[in-house]
């Protein structure tokens, strides 16, 4: 790739890096970057590699970068950390300047009632700045959002995408076809499609007859809405603008149901998910895998290149199929870990085979073990991954200790809050973090965790069909459903060592990912192979011994 100076130069147009020198392998990935001529280069670094400061000085060195990442948090860190890049959020989250007790997500503004600030709106102007700018950084769904129905930040020649193993849910989101209770009434299609199944007789017809059936009346919904909006004055502002986002939403079903009677084939799949509590249930039509032309269509056209970043990738044959890319296209790189493995070692003692039907004699194991490790690590913070909320309960009933602390599905992030405070916060020194989806996103550095315990292989649910499609569908489907396994454990292992002098112990207690490692180690990245010690489990009475 074309570069227009030299790794150190681009440091040095850095301001908060100009004078810090590049971490041992930092220099030699960006090289390796500039200098592949594919077309998707994919770079596995794990936590401390200093991953953007590589995405920004590959972004000078090109002399443009679109940087996408995951998550507001790291869009506003790394806005912080990089001056000279550009950041733009959604609408909610800038002030109207006509009304500033209002953000710009409630503008009132329509094509014949222009709002008289336009010039001055700090969302417009962020976008226009953005525009100019030759850094600029996005989360991943407001940026395929913009370039698919804006356009306005399409043709970027130098694009990298940090957590990029979350790209696909990302994209496979975006082209799915989902439709809740409330909008089928509305719709006068509460039934669905005549056929469940693209497989089944008339199959496919009965799915493009409903999706025309749900575009022509959603079409029709928001002429009306529009109409209505047009007539109504200001003095009913809630009024009007519930029937605009009313609109908005009728005109996101609109696009989605082109998308999905452009691309649908035999290779989707329908799915009905019921009502859970206050959640409202849904229909939804989504991809069995994306596609070369859906992918191509919502992403990769619209750069020249790309750079993806993450800690835990998937063996590349499957990173090319989720994606929609051609093998070919993907040069690949896998930065060695600057981390001593001695400050993290990671146990792997199977005290009990974690399935289904051995779950009766399993959980009663697992609470023993778990309170042997508890008095290990006296007067010490950790985490605790159950993976699902029944073992979840299970465990803390089981272990009936004060020291763990748990969450529901609603208050899971204010109390990662108070527990990421520590000693400021209301829970004990000694807490453990008891959770089923604290995989990702959680950074419990230095004393917040000194331990993490993982008592199930975080298999994906087979009861999904579009996990169940991908298992079944071939050697490289149920490759997936192993790897993705694997990775979700080093994610989670990885929660309680976020730096080169910090240290953790992991222990591992289901047989399964004993076994799984055993039949497939190079899912696992050679970072944590170097971490596992191989030593026995020293309570010979809980070991669990599988059948010859």
């Amino acid at each position: 790739m074309h570069t227009i100076m030299s790794a150190s130069e681009a440091k040095g147009r850095l301001s908060n890096f100009r004078d810090k020198p590049f971490r041992e392998y930092q220099r030699e990935v960006i090289e390796w970057v500039m200098g592949s001529e594919k077309r998707v280069k994919v770079v596995k670094a794990k936590t401390g590699a200093g991953k953007s400061l590589i995405a920004m000085v590959c972004g000078v060195m090109a002399g443009d970068l679109t940087y996408l990442v995951q998550s507001k948090f790291l869009q506003v860190q790394i806005t912080n950390d990089f001056p000279e890049i550009v950041s733009v959020f959604g609408r909610a989250n800038y002030p109207c300047v006509a009304d500033p007790s209002k953000n710009c997500d409630r503008c009132l503004a329509t094509k014949t009632n222009p709002c008289d600030a336009k010039s001055k709106c700090l969302y417009a102007i962020a976008k226009n700045k953005a525009l100019e700018a030759s850094y600029r950084v996005f989360n991943f769904n407001y940026f395929v959002s913009e370039i698919t129905y804006a356009g306005r930040f399409s043709g970027n020649p130098f694009t990298v995408v940090d957590e990029a193993d979350s790209l696909e849910s990302v994209l496979s989101g975006f082209v799915s076809l989902s439709f809740g209770e409330r909008t089928l009434f509305q719709l006068g299609l509460e039934g669905g499609p005549k056929r469940k199944t693209a497989g089944s007789k008339d199959g496919l017809s009965s799915w493009r007859d409903f999706g025309q059936e749900a575009l022509q009346r959603s079409t029709g919904i928001a002429t009306k809405l529009e109409k209505e909006i047009e007539s109504m004055g200001d003095y009913d502002e809630e009024q009007k603008l519930r029937k605009m986002k009313e609109l908005e939403h009728f005109t996101h079903i609109i696009e989605r149901c082109n998308i999905f009677l452009n691309n649908m084939n035999d290779q989707w799949l329908y799915e009905e998910v019921p009502r859970s509590g206050s959640r409202q249930g849904q229909i939804i039509f989504r991809p069995t895998w994306l596609s070369p032309e859906l992918s191509e269509k919502f992403l990769f056209r619209h750069s020249d290149s790309f750079t993806l970043l993450s800690a835990t990738f998937p063996p590349m044959p499957i990173l090319a199929k989720q994606l929609g890319l051609d093998i070919d296209d993907i040069d690949y790189y896998e930065l060695p870990s600057t981390f001593d493995p001695a400050l993290s070692p990671v146990h792997i003692w199977p005290v009990a085979n974690v399935v289904s039907k051995e779950m009766d004699e399993a959980v009663p194991k697992l609470i023993l073990a778990i309170k042997k490790i508890l008095e290990m690590h006296e007067g010490q913070r950790g985490i605790l991954h159950t993976v699902s909320w029944k073992l979840c309960g299970q465990i803390i009933a089981g272990v009936n200790s004060p020291r763990l602390v748990t969450h529901t599905s609603e208050n899971r992030q204010e109390v990662i809050n108070e527990f990421t405070k520590g000693e400021d916060g209301r829970y004990a020194v000694d807490s453990i973090l008891c959770s089923p989806s604290c995989e990702r996103g959680v950074d419990l550095k230095e004393d917040l965790a000194r331990f993490v315990i993982i008592i199930k292989c975080p298999y994906l649910y087979v009861g999904d069909k579009l996990v169940s499609a991908r298992i079944y569908s071939g050697p490289l489907g149920r490759l997936w459903f192993q790897s993705e396994a694997l990775s979700c454990v080093e994610q989670m292992s990885g929660r309680a060592t976020r730096s080169e002098t910090d240290t953790a112990t992991t222990y591992v207690l289901d047989y399964q990912v004993e076994k799984l490692y055993c039949e497939k180690p190079s899912l696992f990245s050679q970072s944590f192979k170097d971490q596992i010690s191989w030593d026995n489990c020293p309570w010979d009475d809980l070991v669990y011994k599988a059948e010859k």
